[in-house]
């Protein structure tokens, strides 16, 4: 009975979240959304701050430029650099455009494509609205565990969310979504093109991880055409509103398509939580480590300059930055797919009111960090911000025992 009822809740929430019935869209148009250059946060000590842009504002044109996507906006601010003087800058706010004036560089927003972190997450998404079926990406990013804890590499950049154990998720994740999700070769071996090529020849969606080019190359993606005269696959990733060809080698990739059989999500929440318990241990064999451990290898890394090896020094704090911002991001998807878990489960009120605040306790403590005046380059003030890290690492740890808790009385 307690399934039969649950089914139906978490049905029942399918069809408020949606709205109005799911239609069926072009591929990359989840993509093309998330890519518009709409400004999510305000950083600090920035233009944006300074000239009164807010969060929401959808940048319009940048020196007289229209500008529809991050990399029209960031290819219009390189080639306005050298411009003397002030430049106009404009923005659609609610209903009112308005025309700001900035000096040529970085306005200093983080844009809305930094608020859904999760790759494999945003992929899915795009994957069932192109079926046709409800996609949401909190619960993809919860179903993925990517939402509920970080990953870390000590030769990695410190910036860098590779999706961790995400790709083991996907057979689980399949019986929840109505999806078929079969591998493409073996593990770990790499891919090219051809087996890829020869999927979207037959009509096929294939979802990437890896090959992606420039600082997309880790993300994962999906493939939607193969170029003939150039004999390049295409497709898009995180933050691309346009097609991008995959010039390196494959790490995985999925045929995916819509399974025969759709299966109520009813153990939705016990599913997230168990993955969320495996995550807080270290990986067993690739070298990334996960959850408590992976806090324990940044609060190392604090302690040494530069702070990421990769970066090196001038960058570690864009990259210490990214890092912040990304884990405010999970952090922040996590508690809104909790808070539809209570519409499901609401005799677990209690405890998930809990969970939600500790991950908005965390979600203070970082914003505390981004909008500080302590900066990476000196142990002293690095150490200063390893303090405060160890407290959120406190609190995820609190949170181990919340997820425990709430699984005994599921």
């Amino acid at each position: 009975m307690r399934k039969l009822v649950l089914s139906f809740c978490v049905a029942a929430l399918v069809l408020v979240v949606c709205g109005k019935p799911v239609v069926h869209t072009k591929p990359g148009e989840v993509y093309k959304r998330v890519a518009r250059p709409e400004i999510w946060q305000i950083l600090p000590r920035t233009q944006a701050e300074s000239v009164g842009l807010q969060s929401g504002d959808l940048v319009l044109s940048y020196n007289q430029e229209p500008v529809r996507t991050n990399d029209e906006i960031r290819r219009a601010q390189a080639r306005a650099l050298g411009s003397k003087g002030r430049i106009p800058v404009v923005v659609l706010r609610g209903d009112k455009e308005l025309e700001f004036s900035v000096e040529p560089g970085p306005l200093g927003g983080m844009p809305v494509a930094a608020k859904y972190p999760s790759s494999l997450a945003l992929a899915l998404e795009d994957i069932m609205r192109h079926f046709g079926l409800f996609a949401d990406y909190d619960w993809l990013a919860a179903l993925s565990g990517e939402s509920f804890t970080f990953t870390a590499r000590a030769d990695e950049c410190r910036a860098w969310w590779p999706g961790g154990k995400s790709g083991e998720y996907l057979a689980q994740l399949a019986d929840m979504t109505g999806l078929s999700i079969e591998r493409l070769g073996a593990r770990g071996q790499g891919l090219g093109v051809d087996a890829i090529k020869q999927e979207l020849l037959r009509g096929r969606t294939v979802l990437v991880h890896g090959g992606w080019p420039d600082h997309r190359y880790g993300f994962w993606g999906i493939a939607t055409r193969y170029d003939m005269k150039d004999s390049l696959v295409y497709g898009y990733s995180l933050d691309s509103a346009e097609e991008l060809g995959l010039t390196g080698l494959v790490d995985e990739a999925y045929v995916v398509a819509p399974a025969d059989d759709y299966k109520q999500p009813d153990e939705l929440l016990a599913r997230v939580l168990t993955q969320a318990l495996e995550l807080t241990q270290a990986y067993s064999d690739t070298g990334w480590k996960s959850g408590i451990q992976a806090y324990d290898l940044l609060l190392t890394s604090l302690d040494t300059v530069p702070f990421c090896p990769v970066c090196g020094t001038e960058e570690s704090q864009a990259c210490f930055d990214r890092l912040v911002w990304a884990t405010i991001a999970h952090k922040q998807s996590a508690n809104r797919f909790l808070q539809s878990m209570k519409l499901a489960s609401p005799e677990q009120a209690g405890l998930l009111d809990e969970t939600i605040a500790d991950n908005q306790a965390i979600i203070g403590k970082l914003e505390g960090i981004a909008r500080s005046s302590v900066r990476l380059g000196r142990l002293e003030d690095q150490r200063k911000l390893a303090l405060i890290l160890s407290k959120v690492q406190l609190i995820e740890n609190d949170l181990i025992g919340l997820y425990e808790a709430l699984l005994v009385e599921f």
